[in-house]
């Protein structure tokens, strides 16, 4: 895919409209997620690798770890690489703090 598609994909993601989120099992929870964390999406599934780790091996790591929103939150809004050895680097993402932390929180309650 070229770069001039993606960009257009991302610029779509970010001004688009927002849409509810389907946690563990593809239950809607009616909470809706601003269109810049539909973003992550475009490397990251509910429950296969693609370019990142899915959303559950996410959570299944961070289960229990105190720091856990705190880590998610950091990673999303400073970009991140070599946690997952899959020499993929995450780009920082254009969400605010605020929507990073409760992204952060819908992935650790990802089962």
């Amino acid at each position: 895919m070229n770069l001039r598609i993606l960009s257009a994909a991302w610029l779509y993601l970010i001004c688009g409209s927002t849409f509810a989120a389907a946690p563990a099992g593809g239950v809607t929870t009616g909470r809706s997620i601003s269109a810049s964390e539909q973003t992550c999406r475009a490397c990251h599934s509910m429950d296969t690798t693609k370019v990142g780790p899915s959303f559950r091996a996410i959570s299944e790591r961070y289960r229990g770890d105190s720091d856990a929103v705190a880590k998610l939150k950091k990673s999303m809004l400073e970009g991140s690489s070599g946690k997952w050895n899959t020499g993929a680097q995450m780009p920082p993402n254009a969400i605010s703090a605020e929507e990073a932390e409760r992204f952060a929180k819908w992935v650790l309650e990802v089962r």
